[in-house]
């Protein structure tokens, strides 16, 4: 793996983001935030109105997009519909050349994503899933400074998604490129990626490792795009900061609970949110519902995930998502199932309303 060099853009429409060679990144964001725009003015396809980009500490400033150390892959590969599998991958060797080392080269990037068997077929007769896999190929032979994918697996069938993702993990691995990964999918992000950068119109608004944007999105509008269901709205009773970091302590569910919180949550009296994934909360049954307890709750619905349901619980804050794990013979609670409902404090969040 490379140790030097990498991606670095500096005030790009107000974009400062450094990709390290080895290091992956993911954007996630709306339709409409910038992700692809970012992606085309690193690789020169659109004019960049402000600021830097260095690849291996060069500004690009000046380079055409044909000599520019990166590749993209876009959503629909780019590749000669007059041309074989073999030569559509053959053809990103420098200036075509036939020797022994492009052989190898070539040889490999087939071998190892599993292309051989169709060396000679035509891109009309491939799948989808297949087309991006001699897009990968391609970009394995270049060995490119910087990988750039914008939407990969956007027109892969579910069947051949994971497999396809894996094969971006392993030649990002392989080629240690400064990468970044566009994908609307927070599941994919959080599959491969190093470290997530979220984008709101253009501006990033939050970069972190997946852990750190999963657990402590920075705001409501973020945690809606990491996937968090649950919000509930608290008015601040008390502040600490301490060893085990910045807490507040908050009313909800019928009981007081401290919890981790943003930073800038500093006020008392100041109203919040408090924002939890399904495990965030717990729940157990309970033989009735009582007519004022705002502890207590019903099962609306279901979801099945194999080894864990998720339930969708009405109760007097409003509907909450909690997980419960399922064991051999364990089975989903049936709808209108009276329980009674808790938090787990260490996994809540707490931002500013």
């Amino acid at each position: 793996m490379r140790n030097e060099g990498g991606l670095e853009l500096s005030g790009v429409a107000g974009v400062d983001l450094r990709v390290r060679s080895g290091e992956m990144v993911a954007l996630i964001g709306p339709s409409g935030s910038g992700k692809t725009t970012l992606l085309r003015r690193v690789a020169g396809l659109d004019p960049l109105p402000a600021g830097t980009v260095r690849i291996a500490g060069r500004d690009m400033a000046r380079v055409p997009v044909e000599r520019r150390p990166a590749t993209m892959l876009f959503e629909t590969p780019v590749l000669f519909p007059q041309l074989t599998v073999e030569e559509n991958v053959g053809f990103a060797l420098e200036h075509g050349r036939a020797d022994a080392t492009a052989a190898d080269q070539l040889d490999v990037a087939l071998t190892s994503l599993d292309l051989r068997t169709l060396r000679t077929r035509y891109p009309h007769e491939l799948s989808a899933g297949q087309r991006q896999r001699v897009a990968l190929a391609r970009a394995l032979v270049r060995r490119p400074e910087v990988m750039l994918f914008d939407e990969p697996l956007a027109h892969v069938d579910p069947a051949a998604r994971t497999g396809l993702l894996r094969e971006i993990a392993r030649i990002h691995e392989r080629l240690g490129s400064a990468t970044l990964l566009v994908t609307h999918d927070w599941s994919d992000a959080l599959a491969v990626a190093d470290r997530i950068a979220v984008m709101r119109e253009g501006v990033i608004v939050q970069v972190g490792t997946p852990r750190q944007v999963y657990s402590r999105p920075a705001s409501a509008w973020v945690a809606t795009r990491v996937g968090v269901p649950n919000f509930l709205s608290a008015h601040i009773e008390g502040v600490s900061t301490g060893a085990d970091g910045h807490r507040v302590r908050v009313s909800a569910l019928g009981q007081r609970w401290e919890v981790p919180a943003a930073p800038d949550l500093r006020a008392v009296g100041e109203e919040c949110i408090l924002l939890g994934h399904p495990h965030a909360f717990t729940m157990e049954q309970v033989t009735e519902r009582r007519a004022v307890d705002p502890r207590r709750g019903r099962i609306l619905t279901t979801t099945f995930g194999g080894d864990h349901v998720d339930h969708d619980v009405e109760t007097d804050a409003g509907t909450l998502v909690i997980r419960r794990p399922l064991g051999p013979r364990d089975e989903p609670w049936p709808r209108g199932t009276p329980v009674e409902v808790a938090l787990v404090p260490e996994a809540v969040w707490a931002v500013p309303h």
